[in-house]
C-alpha cells in the first residue's frame, strides 16, 4: 500500500466516522436539527472525497459534476447548520444566485471553453464563499465561547480553501489538464488540506453539538414540559442569578402567584386533555402579558408564579390586575361557551433579606385571601 493510498483510506474513514456520529446524534435528539445538517455535510464530503481521490483521466464528466456538487453541498450544509443553531434566517436567495452562477461557470469551463485550472479555482472559491456564509450569524450570536471558536475555525477553513490555490498556482502556474490532474501536486494538496480541514472542523462541530445537548437537557430540567414555562427549579435558578439593583428605591421586584379558579371542575367535566389545553393557553396568555416585565413559571398543577423585573410597585400591581382581568376573556373551545376561566392572584414585594421561598409564602397567603374574598381578584401581601 502506497503512502498516498494509506492517507486516502484514513481520510475516508475519518469522514465516514464523523458522518455516522453526527447522524447518530441527530437520531437520538431530533429536536436539535444542527447535528443533522452537519451529518449531511460530512456525508457529502465523504462522497466528494471518494470520487475525487479515485479520479482518473477516463473518469466521466458526470462523476466530476457529482464530486463538485457534493463538495459545495458540504460547505452549504455547514452554513445551514450554523444558521439553524443560531436561529437565524437562511439567505436562500443569495445561495441560489451563488449556486446557479457557479454551476453555469462550471459547465462553461467543462464543455464550452474547457479549462480545468480555472475550474479548480472556481470549485474552491465557491466552496469558501458558501462556507463563509456561516460567519455573520456566529458574529451576531457571539455570546458563548463556542460561537467564537466556531467563527475562527470556519473562517480559517474558508481561507485555506482559497490560499491553497494561490500557493500552488503561484509556484507552478495554471498548468493542469484532465490527464495530469490526478497525479498533480494540486490534487495532493487539495486532498490533504481538505482532510485536515474536515477533521479540525468536525472536532469543533462535535464539541458544539455536545454543548448544545447539555444546554438543551439542562434547560429541559428547568422547564415545565406541558407549557414550556420555567418550573419551580427554573424559577429558583432565575432568582439566584438575579443580583441586587442599584436603581432608585421606587423600583421593586415582586412575586405574583396565581391559581386557576375551580380547575378541578375543568378536568372532571371536560377531561384532562381539555385541562391541558386550558393550562397551555393560560401560560401563553400570561407570558404575553408579562412581556419584558417578568418571567412566568408553572409551580404546580394549576399554579403559576411570576418573578417581576425591577419595576415600580404600581406597575407590578397593574400587571397582576391586568392579567386577572384578561384571563376571563380568553376563549377555550374545549369548554362550554359560558364557562369562563378565571384566576386568583397574590402579590408580595421582595425585600433585600427575602429568599424566594419567603416571598412566595407571603404571596401564597395573599392568594388564599383573594380566594376567601370571592376569587378572580388580586390581593396584596402584607409587608415582611
Amino acid at each position: 500500500m502506497s503512502e498516498n493510498s494509506g492517507f486516502h483510506i484514513q481520510t475516508v474513514l475519518i469522514l465516514a466516522i464523523f458522518a455516522l456520529v453526527f447522524w447518530l446524534i441527530h437520531f437520538f435528539n431530533k429536536r436539535q436539527p444542527f447535528p443533522g445538517w452537519v451529518a449531511v455535510a460530512y456525508s457529502a464530503a465523504l462522497a466528494a472525497y471518494i470520487i475525487d481521490s479515485t479520479r482518473t483521466p477516463s473518469t466521466s464528466v458526470g462523476f466530476i459534476f457529482v464530486s463538485t456538487s457534493m463538495f459545495w453541498i458540504f460547505s452549504l450544509a455547514i452554513a445551514k447548520a450554523v444558521y439553524v443553531r443560531c436561529n437565524a434566517a437562511f439567505p436562500n436567495i443569495i445561495v441560489g444566485l451563488i449556486l446557479s452562477s457557479a454551476m453555469t461557470a462550471f459547465t462553461v469551463l467543462t464543455f464550452v471553453a474547457p479549462d480545468i485550472s480555472i475550474r479548480s479555482v472556481l470549485v474552491s472559491v465557491v466552496a469558501a464563499i458558501l462556507l463563509a456564509l456561516a460567519l455573520p450569524p456566529l458574529w451576531k450570536a457571539g455570546e458563548k465561547v463556542i460561537d467564537g471558536v466556531l467563527f475562527g475555525v470556519i473562517a480559517t477553513v474558508a481561507a485555506i480553501f482559497v490560499v491553497r490555490i494561490l500557493i500552488v498556482y503561484s509556484l507552478h502556474g495554471l498548468t493542469l489538464t484532465e490527464q495530469s490532474y490526478s497525479q498533480s501536486e494540486y490534487a495532493w494538496i487539495f486532498h490533504f488540506t481538505s482532510g485536515i480541514c474536515a477533521l479540525g472542523l468536525a472536532v469543533v462541530l462535535l464539541y458544539a453539538a455536545g454543548l448544545d445537548m447539555v444546554w438543551h437537557f439542562h434547560g429541559q430540567s428547568n422547564r415545565d414540559p406541558l407549557t414550556g414555562l420555567l418550573n419551580r427549579r427554573g424559577l429558583k435558578g432565575l432568582f439566584n442569578s438575579s443580583g441586587a439593583d442599584d436603581r432608585d428605591r421606587q423600583y421593586i421586584r415582586a412575586v405574583i402567584l396565581f391559581d386557576i379558579d375551580h380547575f378541578k371542575r375543568v378536568n372532571d367535566q371536560y377531561g384532562h386533555a381539555a385541562g391541558d389545553k386550558v393550562l397551555q393557553r393560560v401560560a401563553k396568555t400570561a407570558s404575553g402579558l408579562c412581556q419584558e416585565q417578568g418571567q412566568v413559571a408553572r409551580t404546580g398543577g394549576e399554579e403559576f408564579a411570576i418573578l417581576t423585573d425591577w419595576i415600580p410597585l404600581e406597575t407590578a400591581q397593574l400587571l397582576a390586575q391586568h392579567m386577572c382581568d384578561s384571563l376571563r376573556f380568553v376563549a377555550h373551545p374545549e369548554l362550554a361557551p359560558d364557562h369562563k376561566v378565571t384566576a386568583s392572584f397574590g402579590l408580595a414585594v421582595l425585600t433585600d433579606a427575602d429568599s424566594l421561598n419567603d416571598a412566595m409564602d407571603r404571596a401564597d397567603q395573599a392568594l388564599y385571601q383573594a380566594k376567601r374574598n370571592g376569587r378572580n381578584q388580586v390581593a396584596l401581601a402584607q409587608a415582611a
